[in-house]
């Protein structure tokens, strides 16, 4: 099907509709998805189609690892770990099945993606410096300031 049309594919969805023309065996059953996300989307989307979810694939992996680098000590890091561990199970199941056509599944692979992908979302508090004071010039004798009111609130 791939070597038909290499660059731009059959075109999204044909996969149950082209597939048939192209089997090699009989049956009665109805193939509606190829049991391989990738094939199925270099099938329907030929070479660039298929270029572009590499691009994309690449592009979150870079982004996210930039955060991971300290993830022991920053919680966005942690966040974006266990994003990535999320979303690459699912490039994994996706090897073997038709993982993201179902809906569900391609809506949280995408929000994974999108957390691992995005800027940090908690930074870290600044660590405040203490300022070191000079000693007052006028300090009052012990005397002196016990002789003001105290007040009980």
């Amino acid at each position: 099907m791939f070597l038909k049309k290499p660059v731009l594919g059959w075109g999204l969805g044909t996969f149950p509709v082209v597939y048939p023309q192209f089997r090699t065996f009989y049956t009665n059953f109805f193939v509606n998805e190829a049991h391989n996300d990738y094939l199925q989307l270099l099938v329907e989307m030929g070479v660039l189609g298929f270029g572009t979810m590499l691009w994309f694939l690449v592009t979150v992996y870079t982004r996210a690892l930039k955060k991971i680098k300290n993830w022991t000590a920053e919680i966005s890091g942690a966040v974006a770990l266990a994003s990535v561990l999320g979303f690459s199970g699912i490039l994994v199941h996706s090897a073997v099945d038709f993982n993201l056509q179902i809906p569900a599944n391609a809506a949280l692979f995408y929000v994974l993606c999108t957390i691992a992908a995005s800027e940090p979302f908690a930074q870290p508090a600044r660590k405040r410096r203490v300022a070191r004071s000079t000693p007052p010039e006028d300090v009052p004798a012990s005397s002196e300031a016990l002789h003001q009111p105290a007040t009980n609130f």
